[in-house]
């Protein structure tokens, strides 16, 4: 699969493997749950590229840093610039003011190849959160891992190679690369985004590729004829990688070097091959999108973010329209920046002014326009837009800010005596509120009417984590275990200073994660009830996937974007939940059940009161709104019985 030319076809033909997995995983989790590795497959093929030439031209005494980087600012900056500055341009129509400013700042970072360190400092969420598939530049931070890469491999190949034995050099590469793995498999629980964004836990990868290009070139392997077997035990493994590698899993770490040796194994197996396989493989259509998929790794991710962000996730035949869409998009750019700049005769002082200074001007001037005008950019010009946009935008805070919510990714002995995390009526108590956000988002219904019977509470609760006293390993992602079992342990040693116990989860998440989360569950009702707690468990309140809390202000923006008409998301599943939860406070003495969801769903269920939204996001209900929603309950002599029995027992 190679020529004369050094062009070799099955390197495209992973390069549009690597694209497709990426494209279709970012499009819908679902369809391809590993899909992500194929950015992992993208540093291998750069890692094995760059140091073949390196190898070749340092060993030939050829090498030249000017042509070099005037080789990646030709290959790399165009089209990568040209979308950074696309997606600012439309972010400051699109977005709204204070989501275009972040744009703008991180368009800022990318231009300088540090979008990975911006994402790293200031990127609330990981990744993978749903909150991270609205942040159009994010993919960037790949490109920055990449152009570091190139700014430190170079100067070590020309200091190391000409005075390192071939096979020290090779076994440098191989500890450097498990070094790599290893630091990323040991920092990821308590610093995922560093492992996750950064060079030193991602530079295994490219040197896997690295690792590759010095066995050929010292002639330690050679590439092999038609080796079918190696070449089809590598596509196995990369398919297997996209199937069953998962972002619940500890990813980057040792896990990565099975779908980056499988691309290492795939570009090497591939030379010479003339099997069934790579006959289909590099058919016309797949080296196609092998040439443009640089392009289309820039302009997928801006495309699904922009539609995300004003429509929520896309339905199959959105999908399908998305995915035609990106392909239309990458031969665009592909066809007029790509090749238009990759093979322009200038001089090093000539492209750096042209493709690299230019370019950074005016995407820098872009950006510092957006910023000035704090986001509203050309709208600044649109009086009735800026009234408009003020008047709709929710300004709901997270439970974060709030300094009388006790939510922590991990509990310390100071929550139990800090007097913030009292609510009510006095600063004395012998009730607690447990659970996780989704006990949270109740102090504000439990606080009014605590306030109105003259009683307290105290509130903990611990941030995706379960409130059970078995393993809770099944019910989290393998980061927050820690934190989660010292909370839970933590908890379980302070129980004895509380007679009541309001409890309340996202039942339903955990059930989903694993079918004894509900037998767990009642299983740590039944021990509080044998060491006397009496007990309250809070139903979960209803689920609204698709929900904005800017709907309305992004409406403005987005045509035919529906705000209020949304349907309950797993309306059977929570009630039945509920109603087992129901059933089961009956069975037992000093249990007792309620939820609110007759408040929440007066009128029909919806996130949307009057007009004003009273979720937060997805699943919980904003602060303001619970302590609202408490207060209704007393205007309309609707407390639940158990509160006039928990009043009567603190008198």
């Amino acid at each position: 699969m190679s020529n004369k030319s050094g062009y070799y076809s099955h390197i495209d033909a992973l390069r549009a493997i690597a694209v497709f997995v990426v494209i279709v995983f970012h499009i819908n989790h679902e369809y391809l749950p590993g899909g992500f590795v194929g950015v992992d497959i993208f540093f291998v093929i750069s890692g094995f590229l760059i140091s073949s030439q390196l190898f070749k031209s340092v060993s030939k005494n050829t090498f030249s840093i000017k042509d070099f980087y005037a080789k990646r600012i030709k290959r790399i900056l165009p089209a990568a610039f040209s979308v950074i500055f696309i997606t600012i341009l439309l972010a400051q129509f699109l977005f709204l003011p204070e989501d275009a400013v972040k744009v703008a700042n991180s368009g800022i970072w990318s231009t300088f190849s540090l979008s990975n360190i911006y994402f790293w400092k200031f990127q609330d969420t990981s990744y993978f959160a749903v909150g991270s598939y609205t942040t159009p530049l994010l993919h960037y931070w790949s490109l920055g891992v990449e152009e570091q890469f190139y700014i430190f491999w170079p100067l070590m190949v020309l200091l190391l190679l000409p005075r390192l034995n071939k096979f020290i050099l090779i076994a440098l590469l191989i500890l450097t690369i498990i070094a790599s793995a290893t630091i990323a498999q040991l920092l990821l629980k308590d610093h995922h985004s560093f492992v996750y964004y950064m060079l030193p836990t991602r530079a295994g990868e490219l040197l896997v590729g690295a690792l590759l290009a010095a066995l050929l070139h010292f002639n330690v392997i050679k590439k092999p004829i038609n080796n079918s077997f190696l070449f089809i035990t590598s596509i196995i493994c990369i398919i297997a990688s996209c199937l069953f590698i998962t972002p619940d899993m500890i990813f980057p770490g040792w896990l990565y070097l099975i779908p980056t040796v499988s691309a290492a194994l795939f570009i090497w197996s591939g030379f010479n091959q003339s099997s069934a396989f790579s006959v289909w493989l590099t058919t016309k259509p797949i080296l196609w999108l092998g040439k443009v998929s640089y392009s289309a790794y820039l302009v997928h991710w801006p495309l699904l973010a922009f539609y995300r962000y004003g429509y929520g996730e896309p339905t199959a035949i959105v999908s399908i329209a998305l995915f035609i869409g990106i392909l239309f998009l990458s031969w665009l750019n592909w066809k007029f920046v790509e090749e238009r700049f990759r093979y322009v005769n200038l001089s090093f002082a000539q492209l750096t002014i042209k493709q690299l200074f230019l370019p950074s001007l005016a995407i820098l001037v872009l950006a510092a326009f957006v910023i000035t005008t704090k986001g509203v950019g050309i709208r600044s010009y649109n009086a009735n837009y800026v009234t408009e946009v003020k008047e709709l935008t929710n300004y709901a805070k997270t439970t974060s800010r709030y300094d009388y919510i006790c939510q922590y990714w991990r509990l310390e002995d100071k929550h139990f005596s800090n007097p913030d995390c009292i609510v009510g009526s006095n600063k004395n108590t012998n009730i607690l509120l447990w659970g996780d956000s989704n006990a949270a988002h109740y102090i504000g219904v439990l606080g009014s009417i605590a306030k109105e019977q003259k009683w307290a509470f105290r509130n903990v609760s611990h941030a995706a984590c379960p409130p059970i006293f078995n393993d809770a390993k099944p019910y989290v992602k393998v980061e927050r275990y820690d934190d989660c079992q010292a909370s839970l342990d933590l908890v379980k040693s302070k129980l004895d200073q509380y007679k009541t116990i309001f409890i309340s989860a996202a039942y339903n998440y955990y059930a989903r994660r694993s079918p004894r989360f509900m037998d767990d569950f009642e299983q740590t009702i039944s021990f509080l009830v044998k060491k006397n707690h009496q007990v309250i468990i809070i139903g979960k309140a209803p689920v609204f996937i698709n929900f904005d809390r800017h709907c309305l202000a992004k409406s403005i923006t987005y045509p035919w974007k529906d705000c209020s008409n949304l349907e309950q998301s797993y309306k059977a599943e929570i009630d039945a939940i509920n109603t087992r939860l129901l059933t089961f406070s009956q069975t037992l003495s000093h249990v007792q059940y309620i939820d609110f969801n007759a408040v929440l769903c007066e009128g029909g269920c919806s996130p949307y009161k009057r007009g004003k939204s009273i979720y937060f996001d997805s699943s919980h209900i904003e602060i303001q709104s619970s302590w609202q929603i408490g207060k209704e309950l007393i205007e309309n002599d609707q407390i639940p019985k158990l509160f006039n029995v928990l009043k009567l027992t603190r008198e």
